[in-house]
């Protein structure tokens, strides 16, 4: 669809307002300004108009990013994670909607559990494999090699300023609040908005295209990590390719080797992949017993309820706004089936270990890894908040989460709710991150 097509189609009041409702309410986040849903909802068809004067005549501005940093391991540099006002979400997120009707499948990512389950398939077909690593993705990304991308596919004046203007605006660094000139955005492209996933896939089609269509070989990429299968013994020279393709977008590869015989095994996106078995990486295996023991070692802080809510989270994940969570969601590709009776035994030990002494009977991974494979949309095992009623999110704010509901309206429940179902998305999130 053209630019000039599709921004009558996604920038009107209606599908605003409609947006906000269905997705950024959803993801409560207050950046900057300190707008909270609350406030920002009783000016919606204030912000809104603001907005859409502003977009069409083109002086649209964005406050400046909350930057907020995510630590990766040692010797790493920590994730820089940028979070927009309410009303720069709300456009940012239009955006997005209006990119992926122009540019389709070449800007969305594919899930990982989509590209393992691909990967499994083509292990007996191919001989060796190769990981590459693209150092720094997202800031090293050239603006003007981008922009020039995307003028041969927009011609709206509006769209193409309004993407601009969005990844050239600074952030500040939170709750320290100093600014941090080097993101004033003359390269890179800033983390966690809405269109960073889809301008950086963007960014990559050139190459996803010229590998991804070789007969010769198999090509996968999620986000920064491309995977390759060949039977050539002299693989290593597609490798010396992509990483002449990848300098010519002023992109480097990460000098961490990794490449040998399929056969013997590989690891990708958390996966420990053989050729007769699917497992989860040790190391992703330590994260989840590690987060597993950390909620039992501070279980006092909580309420019986509590605990048991969160516990259940942690092993069976949750359904939100039509996405999927956790960690077993995101391993939910394994045929290691021995790796789940270990993590439930481990949960069973917890138990006994920290005395928990209520009469706790929690879920399980083998059974949710089931439920997911064979019964996703049918099942009740696994929670799905897009089906609760209103009155099944009050009984969990009240009953859960202690909350004085009597004097709350609908919309504050749901607001209240959406916010404490965004901070238990963040808990989980961590088992599986920075995989995901």
């Amino acid at each position: 669809m053209y630019a000039y097509k599709a921004w009558k189609i996604f920038y009107t009041k209606k599908h605003l307002k409609a947006i906000y409702y269905e997705k950024v309410r959803k993801k409560p986040s207050i950046g900057l300004d300190k707008i909270s849903p609350s406030k920002f909802e009783k000016e919606l068809d204030n912000n809104i108009d603001i907005i859409l004067r502003k977009v069409n005549n083109d002086t649209y501005k964005f406050t400046k990013y909350k930057q907020l940093l995510f630590l990766k391991g040692e010797k790493k540099y920590p994730r820089s994670v940028c979070v927009p006002t309410l009303r720069d979400k709300l456009t940012i997120t239009i955006l997005n909607e209006l990119i992926i009707e122009i540019y389709g499948s070449k800007c969305v990512t594919k899930m990982p559990q989509v590209i393992i389950n691909d990967i499994v398939t083509q292990t007996s077909n191919y001989r060796y494999f190769i990981k590459i690593d693209i150092s720094t993705f997202y800031s090293s990304i050239d603006q003007t090699i981008l922009i020039n991308f995307l003028k041969k596919k927009i011609r709206k004046p509006q769209v193409l300023n309004l993407i601009i203007k969005a990844i050239r605006t600074p952030a500040i660094t939170y709750p320290i609040k100093i600014r941090n000139d080097t993101l004033n955005r003359t390269s890179g492209i800033p983390e966690g908005l809405a269109i960073s996933n889809s301008l950086a896939n963007i960014y990559l089609s050139s190459l996803d295209e010229k590998y991804g269509f070789n007969e010769e070989i198999a090509y996968w990429r999620y986000v920064d990590d491309i995977l390759i299968f060949t039977n050539d013994k002299s693989f290593l020279t597609v490798k010396e390719q992509i990483e002449s393709d990848l300098n010519k977008l002023k992109l480097n590869i990460n000098d961490k080797k990794d490449e040998g015989r399929i056969d013997i095994g590989f690891s990708y996106l958390g996966y420990q992949i053989s050729k007769d078995l699917v497992s989860v990486r040790e190391s992703s295996i330590l994260k989840i017993e590690q987060s597993l023991e950390d909620l039992f070692r501070h279980h006092k802080n909580y309420n019986f309820k509590l605990f048991e809510w969160k516990l259940n989270l942690k092993i069976t994940g949750f359904i939100t706004n039509k996405h999927k969570y956790g960690w077993m969601f995101f391993f939910s590709q394994i045929t290691d089936i021995r790796l789940l009776f270990h993590l439930d035994d481990l949960v069973r030990k917890f138990c006994l270990r920290y005395k928990v002494k209520e009469k706790l009977i929690p879920k399980r991974f083998v059974r949710t890894y089931y439920e997911i494979r064979k019964s996703l949309y049918k099942t009740t095992y696994i929670p799905n908040i897009d089906r609760y009623s209103l009155q099944q999110k009050i009984d969990i704010l009240s009953d859960i989460y202690g909350f004085n509901i009597s004097k709350l309206s609908n919309n504050e429940i749901e607001l209240h709710f959406n916010n404490v179902i965004s901070k238990e998305i963040e808990s989980i999130e961590k088992d599986v991150q920075p995989i995901s």
